[in-house]
């Protein structure tokens, strides 16, 4: 049975999660596993905010989110992390978020309907807990799960987008353009400026600049691993 550990994320948010995951050495390094983001996104994401986090891999992240007062909205396709999710959720006593276990996308296509859009976590997060989960990537993998489009989300509105899509980001976003038209949410963009353009032969500076036509100010955050951008409507 997997042991949930009591731990302080980047030196400065607590929160109860799997000994795999509390085992990652960045959390405990003064530069931190994506420090600027997570410090950017507690400073603006306020109690009542409609949180929409696109590519919530393993959910600690969402999860405080849901801690700071906002009601979070998670999408995930991969089958192997919902489990790491729904342990996280239950250990913290968070409130029950609403999930689709699939990928946003420039379309909506549901195949299997037990998956789609719902109050709760999909059949999957009730499996073993895995360490070794992998990603699942759109540009390969589209026609294996639920696709959905966040204009097409049948809930409330997001006041906050955060994605990191593993370069499908501007294939995402393509299915908010309503969204980021009608509501203009804040956004935290993870973009992969390499994986975008091998994928999709997109380039990132073209991407940011279509965010920044919706009526946004880019602010740039960090670049390790990926960069990271936050996007406040003007």
């Amino acid at each position: 049975m997997t042991k949930m550990v009591k731990t302080v994320l980047n030196g400065k948010f607590k929160i109860k999660i799997p000994d795999h995951r509390a085992a990652r050495p960045d959390w405990y390094t003064e530069e931190g596993w994506e420090k600027a983001r997570l410090e950017s996104m507690h400073q603006h994401i306020k109690k009542g905010d409609v949180v929409y986090y696109v590519g919530a891999e393993e959910g600690e992240m969402p999860a405080l989110c849901q801690m700071w007062g906002a009601d979070v909205v998670m999408f995930e396709p991969n089958p192997k992390v919902w489990s790491n999710t729904k342990a996280i959720w239950t250990a913290n006593k968070l409130k029950t978020p609403h999930t689709f276990q699939g990928f946003c996308s420039n379309e909506t296509r549901i195949i299997d309907e037990s998956n789609s859009f719902k109050l709760g976590f999909p059949a999957c997060a009730d499996d073993e807990i895995i360490a070794a989960h992998g990603f699942k990537e759109l540009y390969l993998e589209a026609n294996n799960y639920n696709q959905i489009k966040i204009d097409d989300v049948d809930y409330l509105p997001p006041t906050v987008i955060t994605f990191d899509c593993e370069g499908s980001d501007w294939e995402v976003m393509k299915g908010a353009e309503q969204t980021l038209k009608q509501h203009k949410p804040k956004i935290w963009a993870s973009i992969h400026p390499e994986f975008m353009f091998h994928q999709w032969g997109q380039y990132s500076s073209d991407f940011r600049n279509w965010i920044k036509s919706f009526g946004y100010q880019e602010h740039f955050l960090d670049y390790k691993h990926e960069v990271h951008f936050y996007y406040e409507p003007i």
